[in-house]
């Protein structure tokens, strides 16, 4: 049986880990890219409901607290 010397030094070991990470999350913001892109294609994706009320469009682009009167 011939024996396998292998070393991780933090630093290889770190490397290891960032590369991991950033495929992981480089697939998950892919993957998001992907449905969007389907979502919008097919009608699928939600419709935001916009505010009617003059004041709170005011308000919301501002950043104020509405007054209700």
């Amino acid at each position: 049986m011939v024996g396998l010397l292998a070393y991780f030094d933090p630093g290889a070991g770190s490397l290891l880990v960032q590369a991991l990470a950033g495929g992981a999350a480089g697939l998950l913001v892919f993957g998001k890219y992907l449905w969007d892109t389907y979502a919008a294609k097919f009608g699928w994706h939600r419709r935001e409901e916009l505010p009617t009320n003059v004041h709170a469009c005011a308000a919301a682009s501002s950043g104020e607290i509405p007054v209700v009167r």
